[in-house]
C-alpha cells in the first residue's frame, strides 16, 4: 500500500513539533528536567509560547516521544478486512505497526534520552506511560471498529496489549543495544520480539 504523500503543511508542523522535542530534549539532558522552563525550551527552538502549547500541553509532554498514529489509509484498509481470528488480528496489526516504523523511523538518540530522562525523572516516566497507554487505547479502538466489538472488551485490549508490549520491548532493547556503524534501526529487534510474540501464541 503507498501512503498518502505529506503535504507542506503537514510536514511544516512534523518539523516544528521535531525541533521543540529536540530543544527540550537538548535542555534537558545538559540542565536536568527540574531545571528546565517552557521559556527556555521555546528560546532554544525559536518559536513562541503560544506555538509551544500548540504542539504540547507542557514540557514533560515535549520529551516524550509518543507513537504517532496510523495513516488513515491504511488504519481503514485494516479495519474494513473484517473479523477475524484474534491471532490473524494481532498478526496484521504487527505488520501495520511494522510498515509505519519503517516509514517513519525513530531517532536512536531521542529515545534514549528520553528513556534516562524516565529513569531519572518520575514525571517524566509518568508521561512517558501515559503516552504508550493512550496509543495502546487507540490501537483498541483500531481492532474494535474491525471486528465490531466495543473498545473495552477483552479482545480488543489484549490484542492491543500485545501488540503495544511488543513494540515497546523492541524499542528498549534497541536502545539498550547501543548504536551501530550502519543500519541503525529499530527494526530487527522489534521484528525479532514481534515473531518471539507469534511463536508463543502458536501462530
Amino acid at each position: 500500500m503507498t501512503r498518502r504523500k505529506e503535504g507542506l503543511r503537514e510536514r511544516r508542523r512534523r518539523e516544528t513539533r521535531q525541533e521543540i522535542r529536540a530543544a527540550a530534549l537538548r535542555l534537558a539532558t545538559e540542565h536536568g528536567f527540574d531545571k528546565v522552563t517552557v521559556e527556555m525550551i521555546t528560546t532554544e527552538a525559536d518559536v513562541s509560547h503560544r506555538t509551544f502549547f500548540n504542539y504540547f500541553p507542557n514540557k514533560e509532554a515535549a520529551v516524550v516521544q509518543a507513537p504517532p498514529k496510523l495513516p488513515d489509509d491504511e488504519v481503514e484498509a485494516f479495519t474494513a478486512a473484517g473479523p477475524a481470528h484474534p491471532r490473524e488480528v494481532l498478526a496484521e496489526l504487527t505488520a501495520l505497526l511494522l510498515r509505519d516504523m519503517a516509514e517513519q523511523p525513530p531517532q536512536r538518540d531521542e529515545f534514549s534520552a528520553t528513556f534516562s530522562l524516565a529513569r531519572e525523572y518520575p514525571p517524566v516516566l509518568a508521561a512517558l506511560l501515559a503516552s504508550f497507554g493512550a496509543f495502546e487505547q487507540y490501537l483498541a479502538e483500531t481492532v474494535a471498529t474491525r471486528t465490531g466489538e466495543r473498545p473495552q472488551d477483552e479482545s480488543p485490549r489484549l490484542i492491543a496489549a500485545l501488540a503495544m508490549t511488543a513494540l515497546r520491548t523492541g524499542m528498549e532493547s534497541w536502545v539498550a543495544d547501543g548504536p551501530k556503524e550502519q543500519d541503525d534501526s529499530p527494526m530487527p529487534h522489534v521484528e525479532r520480539v514481534m515473531a518471539l510474540l507469534r511463536s508463543l501464541l502458536g501462530s
